[in-house]
């Protein structure tokens, strides 16, 4: 393996697992869009992977990525998730205080295998987001701010 084409492989010290990357999440203008449609159904939305969603018994067509960008609001608290592969979303208080500049979310979390695992200590609101395109260069960087959990007991031994 090359170098300047693959990364060095991280493995755990107790099982030599290999360890996965952490996955940054940032919010950005569809995430915002994602959730003004949320809010205003103002209850649960039937979000389909690659075709829209079904409100009050409508096919809506709703932001590119809809269902990736509800996990995502999800997971920043601003959106919750119905019952298990539902595919049933809603906004949440702290979504609408978000959309009307009240509440304040990280400006990056970390995800592995479909939880936050960690957040940012830097803050902002919908009026620094609301605008932001996570665009080419964005995603040609994306893999430089994704990182490895630290270790939980630092090398010692269970």
């Amino acid at each position: 393996m090359s170098g300047e084409i693959y990364e060095e492989l991280h493995y755990c010290s107790h099982c030599n697992q290999k360890v996965r990357k952490m996955n940054p999440h940032r919010m950005c203008k569809n995430k915002v869009a994602m959730l003004e449609f949320l809010a205003k159904a103002n209850d649960w939305v039937f979000v389909e992977a690659g075709r829209g969603a079904v409100v009050d018994g409508q096919f809506i067509r709703a932001p590119y990525r809809a269902q990736a960008h509800c996990s995502v609001l999800a997971w920043f608290g601003l959106a919750e998730h119905g019952e298990r592969r539902s595919g049933l979303y809603r906004i949440t208080e702290k979504g609408m205080d978000f959309l009307q500049g009240n509440h304040l979310v990280p400006k990056t979390i970390w995800s592995r295998d479909g939880h936050v695992v960690d957040r940012d200590t830097l803050m902002v609101g919908i009026n620094s987001v609301k605008d932001v395109v996570l665009d080419k260069e964005y995603w040609d960087n994306y893999s430089l701010v994704q990182r490895y959990p630290k270790e939980e007991n630092n090398g010692s031994n269970p």
